[in-house]
């Protein structure tokens, strides 16, 4: 494991609903840490539970066991835009980035003991690029390579049909693209998406915007359509092509921040760390 994969550290915002017991604080009952509620040994018949002080303090005379709160495990699916514009490579390979943070993702999960799993899209769902969520780090590793080769086709519409592979429970999903597609396409990827805690990983590359010359020719592609162009490149043109991805941007974030979810913009390859501080301000 190289050092930039690396496992983080995690935390949802809310009580998780899994049956299987695990690392995060869930919404059951069961043989958890974390006192939750009095019961009557009637409706819960555990004598190792009885609390005698409370059983005392029960004016109708009842026996009182505690009720704890069960941790949970979680699946962890990394949902990844394999469109024709992720193969750009500028300070950073975006095909790389994603097979490490498919491999961070996994050993993060992992160690949390939760269920990790991998969906990979253009204009469909790539069914020889999914992974059900499970245990399975062998089958992770070798994913990861594959993606460095991939061949990328133009288009993201199977960002909208990847609900469908997720399970129906509440799910932690990372979703990693450029979003270099129209806005109401990510709206209705999104309300897709709502029934799970979704974090936005933004793909970007400096060199895409900020590192262009101030005069001379320049010739741009769309790596969706393979169509080029060349400019004559000025000041007045280079401001506006970087006020245009910071108004992207901002667009971006309300439409994030709109149902519940923060983006992280990662502009200079993946690195565990940023995840990690993503989620201690999360938390705070």
């Amino acid at each position: 494991m190289s050092a930039t994969i690396k496992p983080f550290q995690y935390r949802l915002p809310r009580p998780v609903v899994g049956v299987f017991p695990g690392a995060h604080p869930g919404q059951m009952v069961g043989n958890g840490q974390l006192f939750k509620r009095h019961d009557t040994l009637i409706a819960r018949p555990d004598p190792r539970r009885i609390d005698l002080r409370a059983s005392l303090l029960d004016p109708f005379g009842n026996y009182q066991v505690r009720v704890q709160q069960q941790h949970s495990a979680i699946d962890v699916y990394l949902l990844a835009d394999l469109s024709a514009s992720m193969q750009f490579v500028g300070s950073y390979d975006k095909r790389r980035a994603l097979a490490d943070m498919l491999l961070s993702v996994a050993a993060s999960a992992l160690e949390y003991g939760d269920n990790v799993g991998f969906i990979a899209c253009n204009q469909r769902v790539l069914s020889d690029c999914y992974l059900p969520a499970g245990k399975h780090m062998g089958r992770i590793q070798a994913m990861a390579k594959r993606l460095e080769k991939v061949d990328l086709q133009p288009g993201a519409a199977g960002l909208q049909q990847a609900q469908r592979y997720l399970p129906n429970h509440r799910a932690l999903v990372f979703l990693a693209s450029d979003f270099h597609f129209p806005l109401p396409q990510l709206q209705a990827i999104l309300q897709n998406l709502r029934r799970h805690d979704v974090v936005p990983l933004v793909l970007w590359d400096q060199a895409e915007y900020s590192r262009l010359p101030d005069w001379g020719l320049f010739q741009v592609q769309d790596l969706e359509t393979g169509r080029r162009r060349t400019l004559w490149l000025r000041p007045g043109l280079k401001r506006n092509i970087e006020n245009a991805f910071a108004q992207r941007r901002a667009q971006l974030q309300q439409q994030f921040r709109a149902l519940g979810c923060e983006p992280l913009f990662i502009e200079n390859a993946y690195r565990a760390e940023q995840l990690g501080q993503y989620f201690l301000r999360r938390a705070g």
